[in-house]
């Protein structure tokens, strides 16, 4: 039973306690306190990176979207340019092959009209022998005279 006051074992149990708690706060409460500060502030502090590095890596996709938006609009205009530039040649290469072909279709009229205008010649001169020749054949004599 519990006695009043108490007696000196109880005094022996606390101080036991005292040293105890003084030993184990050394050894360990204090360790462990502060191994639990050292892990929470590298938490915070790779959280913390974590956050610069994400905003750093929005940083450069914003600057690459940017780059590629760039990229796709000069792309864009070149394109366009070439294909100006291909439908400028196509209509000058157009107009090359049709004055060309023009060139040629005259020079072949101008030829197939010398060779109508001989073949009728021709035909004038021999239309006049054969027309001689019946004449001759018709009236018997030579034609001079």
């Amino acid at each position: 039973m519990l006695a009043f006051p108490p007696d000196y074992t109880f005094l022996i149990q606390i101080g036991a306690f005292v040293a105890l708690f003084v030993v184990l706060n050394r050894l360990l409460f204090k360790p462990f306190a502060e191994l639990l500060a050292e892990r929470e502030q590298r938490t915070d502090g790779d959280r913390a990176e974590a956050e610069r590095e994400r905003a750093e890596v929005e940083s450069i996709k914003a600057r690459i979207d940017e780059e590629m938006a760039q990229a796709k609009a000069a792309a864009t205009q070149e394109v366009d340019l070439l294909r100006k530039q291909t439908k400028e040649e196509e209509s000058r290469l157009f107009d090359s092959a049709q004055q060309e072909a023009a060139a040629q279709l005259a020079e072949l009229r101008e030829s197939i009209a010398a060779a109508r205008d001989d073949a009728s010649r021709q035909l004038r001169e021999q239309a006049q022998e054969l027309g001689a020749l019946m004449a001759t054949a018709v009236i018997g004599r030579g034609g001079a005279g």
